[in-house]
């Protein structure tokens, strides 16, 4: 009898430890363990947000019941509805301890910084950078940093400066390779707030590399001519901040300037504002006292400050006579950059990188200056403030730029132009090819979610899904308008014995074009892209005056008719 109790109370006693194991092992299965190396809450806006790799959850609940909830830091939470399987295009509800979370999960990299002060414009203030992608920490310093930007810092999300410290006062800098970029100290957080869909700046540096490579290129292969970027996810004192890109910065180390030695070598100097020189206009007087001219500022070498240089070709740019202009400019400024640089500017229409945002170096004493593009967020259909202007039928220039189109030798700047407009539509510019960049980048952003966050992050900001068509109608458009502005040759066609001597200037204009031409009298027709005749005259004067100010701004073509022979070429109005 008592041999039976015995029995009867070791199967029970067994039932109950099956039972239990059977119920601790289900309940492991139904809940996910968060490693919290990949988890980041920010208590106020309910968020948490989890980086982890995606497939490695998955596998550990993999034909599975449904997920009941997550562990993280030491904490449960239950998601409100359970979880058939996780997916970074969504987001989940969990509750915990009363109080309800907004749950997402993204393979984006995670950037949190920690400071105790305030964040300013200057100077940086101490701070701590943890740096997570789905492989776990990547990087872990001290940093200064400070707000970035000159009419961005009037956004609510601001873009940030970074500076890697070695201690606690930044008395020495660290230098890490961050996210697959360079090795550098020095790093940008840029907002992105002006645009919405978030992917402009990226895009459009990416496509500047593309495009143009640094003609020293062979001399330095490690020489960029534009900067790396890369997206990352940022929180500030455990505040969500939204979607970031972390980006290179232009410089001597970027660039590949050769040093100061004995001399000035290297030279670079930032358009930093609308002014006589950016613009070239004209070339103000300058001080060596100043880190600031004409709207340039100084930047290299950091050794001595001396603008001669700068101002030299400025100068010789605003008041040099034709002849010497033209038969010396090839080797003071980079022919391939000028072309490239004016191309890139006119593709992506970026309005606000004529003059200022950008760039001009040297490489080293005795060559030729070139361009470098920076801050491209107005672009692909937008303006500087993130507007929509949908203008597709404009050429942007400046100074320089005013001057060089008006050459039309045979191996200069119209001829380089054409060809290397005809080059890169077979190559880099193309509608399916830019219109992929686009697509790719938002389709990532989209993929975690991250349009959805921006919105908790920042409640003025709406994704509008009918924006992610627009750059692509507006590319479409834009390029057919390049194409009849810098496919053909100035001259486009010349029917007849004898060459006709013409010139139609300016070119563009605005309000009225000279016509010059010792082929007299001759018919005159400007047709518009479409081949609808807008104007037509007959004019008996070797220089005639004809006014076009009522023309819509565009793209012309001007025939101009003798008995002898027909001349065509382009003409801009804007």
């Amino acid at each position: 009898m008592n041999l039976f109790f015995v029995l009867a109370h070791v199967k029970r006693v067994l039932f109950l430890v099956l039972f239990f194991a059977t119920s601790i092992s289900a309940s492991a299965q139904r809940i996910i363990i968060i490693n919290p190396v990949f988890f980041h809450a920010d208590s106020a806006k309910k968020l948490l947000l989890i980086n982890a790799p995606l497939q490695q959850l998955r596998a550990a609940v993999q034909g599975r019941d449904s997920i009941t909830g997550l562990v993280a830091s030491g904490r449960q939470y239950t998601f409100v509805r359970p979880v058939a399987k996780l997916s970074t295009r969504t987001s989940y509800r969990a509750a915990s301890q009363g109080t309800t979370y907004t749950v997402c999960f993204t393979q984006v990299p995670v950037l949190a910084l920690s400071t105790r002060y305030q964040v300013v414009d200057t100077p940086s203030v101490y701070a701590r950078l943890m740096l997570t992608d789905t492989t776990g920490i990547t990087a872990q310093s001290a940093t200064g940093i400070e707000i970035r930007g000159d009419y961005s810092q009037s956004y609510p999300k601001k873009s940030f400066e970074l500076s890697l410290w070695a201690d606690t006062l930044g008395a020495a800098s660290r230098e890490l390779a961050l996210l697959g970029l360079r090795q550098d100290n020095k790093w940008n957080l840029q907002a992105m707030y002006n645009d919405q869909l978030r992917v402009r700046l990226k895009v459009a540096n990416e496509l500047w590399q593309d495009i143009h490579q640094l003609y020293y290129k062979a001399q330095e292969p490690s020489a960029k001519s534009g900067i790396a970027l890369a997206y990352t996810e940022v929180f500030i004192n455990g505040s969500y901040q939204g979607i970031y890109t972390l980006t290179e910065r232009i410089d001597r180390k970027q660039l590949k300037l050769k040093k100061y030695a004995q001399g000035i070598k290297g030279e670079l100097y930032k358009g930093d504002n609308w002014g006589a020189a950016t613009k070239f206009s004209s070339a103000p007087p300058f001080n060596n006292n100043s880190l600031t001219w004409g709207g340039f500022a100084y930047k290299e070498p950091s050794e001595v400050t001396d603008w001669a240089n700068l101002s030299d070709f400025v100068s010789f740019v605003t008041t040099s006579s034709d002849g010497n202009f033209y038969s010396q400019y090839q080797s003071r400024f980079n022919l391939a950059n000028a072309v490239d640089y004016y191309l890139f500017l006119n593709l992506v229409r970026a309005t606000d990188n004529t003059a200022k945002n950008n760039y001009i170096a040297k490489y080293k004493a005795n060559e030729p200056y070139y361009y470098v593009p920076w801050d491209l967020d107005g672009v692909l259909g937008n303006d500087w403030s993130g507007a929509n202007v949908n203008i597709t039928n404009d050429i942007l220039s400046n100074g320089f730029y005013d001057r060089l189109v008006k050459d039309y030798s045979a191996t200069g700047f119209q001829a380089a132009l054409s060809r290397r407009w005809s080059s890169l539509r077979t190559s880099v510019v193309t509608e399916a090819g830019i219109g992929a960049r686009i697509s790719t980048n938002h389709a990532y952003l989209l993929q975690n979610n991250v349009y959805e966050r921006e919105q908790l992050a920042w409640p003025d900001y709406q994704y509008d899904a009918g924006q992610v068509a627009y750059p692509g109608t507006w590319l479409k458009d834009r390029l057919a308008y390049l194409d009849a502005a810098f496919g053909p040759a100035a001259v486009l066609s010349a029917a007849g014995a004898t060459d006709i001597a013409l010139r139609v200037y300016p070119n563009p204009t605005s309000e009225y074009v000279y016509i010059e031409t010792k082929s007299v009298p001759y018919q005159l027709s400007i047709q518009d892209v479409h081949g609808k005749t807008v104007l037509q005259t007959v004019l008996t004067s070797s220089v005639s005056r004809v006014a076009v100010g009522s023309l819509p701004k565009g793209l012309y073509l001007a025939s101009l008719k003798t008995p002898a022979t027909t001349v065509v070429k382009k003409l801009l109005i804007q």
